[in-house]
């Protein structure tokens, strides 16, 4: 048998554990910004919950040592002592094989370290505290008892009044098991620049590569699951703008991964997979994109993929795998050959790791060795591989063709609008009927009226005569520069930065919008 003072000792100990492991849990998602920080506090929060287990093994081992002579009838409080740890018991082994084999069910682990510790409380309290308070026998209770019970209360107190609060951000939830994280609201990017330095280059397929770049200790990047960057690409002397897709998942805080496929005649594309080196310093803008996947709107999702458009894709991808969330997902990737497949590797990990992940590979020209499904996209093929695609949420990604032949493919399922969400890698201009015509432009909350040279964008136009005007990838597809038109006529070359709300609104993107004669805008 244990001393009553050991025995005592080890009981604090043993609920100081528990406390002190649910705290490492809460602090390492308020620090999730540093990653090795949060490094630290998992190791930490491991080895604290392994010797947790170790002493609750002996102490039950010497709580059953008391059972030994005891009467059938045992008294009411041993009995519920004995109850309380017979409940900590499974309740122990179903948090550690959550952390260990069931990642899916990360969002429990929380509660159940809270529970744990409420019962490790309660357990060395049935004991503790009539130990302390029957060594004060009859009298008063020793001073040192009394000084010792302030000073643990003055201390916690002190520490919740004089800990500075700090403000929740998206990043600082990577770290928690819950399913739901708020991220920033989209359509409002930084303005200001970040720095990238190339760390690393991983060759994907035979014309396509993977670069990570690692952020400075001063950036910080709050990107959606899907959003772009606009990076400043230094070629020749010459800043060549460019946007690529994040591939990385956003709750990687410490870099982020872009991949490149060499297109014909691509200046960028061939800088990137035959002369970018490691230490490759880069400036970008960003993220951008209303093309993202979010779970608290997005139950159940549809991804589809033609060849490169997979890089958006697989930010979402990775990041259900971080977050551990089990939304049912379902992957329709389009390539040529079985050589053309980006990630593959990966891909099938994910299929493997993921409970409610499903993916279908589709190829154009396989070879004699393909048994999955080929040829052209079909609606049959997305009838027989999609579950409820009513109540689904459809992400689009690939070449412009590809995507007009989805979107039609969709249609015919019943599948509505406001239910596809899409992002195209090559702008897709509109048909001109007829050549912009000259007029003057009038920005009427600036109460300026201005002319600008035929052809320029109404953007470009206010730029030359000082009207401000909120702007990101200029390109159309950000969606950052949205004005309502008040009157008059534009062409705009791409239309996939307005949301179908926008277009109800009468809302236009003013770095691909010409006028088209006089124009009134809300600027």
């Amino acid at each position: 048998m244990l001393q009553p003072s050991l025995n005592a000792s080890l009981g604090c100990l043993f609920v100081v554990l528990a406390g002190a492991n649910v705290w490492m849990m809460l602090h390492a998602s308020s620090r999730s910004g540093d990653p090795a920080t949060r490094t630290r506090l998992i190791r930490a929060h491991r080895i604290g919950g392994y010797t947790f287990v170790l002493l609750f093994c002996v102490l039950f081992y010497f709580m059953a040592l008391r059972l030994k002579g005891v009467p059938d009838e045992l008294p009411a409080r041993l009995t519920l002592h004995i109850l309380l740890a017979l409940l900590l018991l499974p309740i122990l082994f179903v948090k550690v094989l959550i952390a260990r084999h069931y990642r899916q069910y990360a969002s429990a682990l929380f509660p159940l370290g809270v529970t744990i510790f409420a019962l490790s409380l309660a357990l060395v309290s049935m004991n503790l505290v009539p130990y302390v308070l029957g060594g004060a026998g009859s009298g008063h209770v020793p001073a040192s008892v009394s000084v010792g019970v302030m000073l643990t209360v003055g201390i916690g107190v002190g520490f919740l009044l004089l800990s500075r609060p700090r403000l929740w951000t998206p990043s600082a939830s990577a770290a928690l098991p819950i399913r739901s994280m708020a991220l920033p609201e989209a359509g409002r990017p930084r303005q200001s620049s970040i720095r990238l330095q190339l760390a690393r280059i991983d060759p994907q397929t035979h014309d396509t590569k993977t670069l990570r770049f690692v952020l400075s200790e001063a950036d910080r990047l709050f990107a959606r699951p899907g959003q772009f960057l606009v990076f400043q690409w230094k070629i020749d002397g010459e800043l060549v703008p460019r946007s690529y897709s994040i591939c990385s998942s956003p709750a990687q805080s410490a870099y982020v991964e872009i991949t490149s496929k060499r297109v014909p005649d691509g200046h960028v594309s061939a800088f990137l997979n035959d002369r970018a080196a490691v230490g490759l310093v880069v400036e970008a803008k960003g993220p951008f994109g209303r093309f993202y996947f979010d779970e608290v709107r997005h139950k159940r999702i549809v991804l589809i993929a033609g060849g490169s458009g997979i890089t958006p894709i697989m930010a979402m991808l990775r990041y259900i795998d971080d977050r551990c969330l089990v939304t049912p997902v379902t992957l329709i990737y389009c390539v040529r050959t079985r050589d053309d497949i980006i990630f593959e590797q990966e891909l099938e990990r994910l299929r493997r790791r993921l409970p409610a992940f499903r993916m279908v590979l589709v190829l154009s020209r396989p070879d004699a060795t393909w048994n999955g499904p080929r040829g052209r996209l079909s609606r049959e093929l997305i009838a027989t591989s999609v579950e409820e695609p009513q109540s689904s949420t459809f992400f689009l990604c690939g070449p412009s063709p590809f995507m007009v032949t989805v979107q039609e493919l969709l249609q015919s399922l019943d599948v509505r609008s406001d239910c596809v969400t899409r992002e195209s890698f090559a702008s897709q201009r509109a048909v001109a009927t007829a050549p912009p015509a000259e007029g003057t432009v009038e920005f009427v909350r600036s109460g300026k009226v201005c002319g600008g040279p035929s052809g320029k964008t109404l953007l470009e136009i206010a730029e030359m005569h000082g009207v401000e005007i909120p702007s990101g990838c200029r390109q159309g597809r950000c969606g950052t520069c949205v004005t309502r038109l008040l009157e008059g006529d534009v062409r705009m070359d791409i239309e996939d930065g307005l949301g179908s709300g926008d277009k109800a609104d009468g809302c236009i993107l003013m770095c691909v919008a010409r006028a088209r004669g006089n124009v009134k805008v809300d600027a």
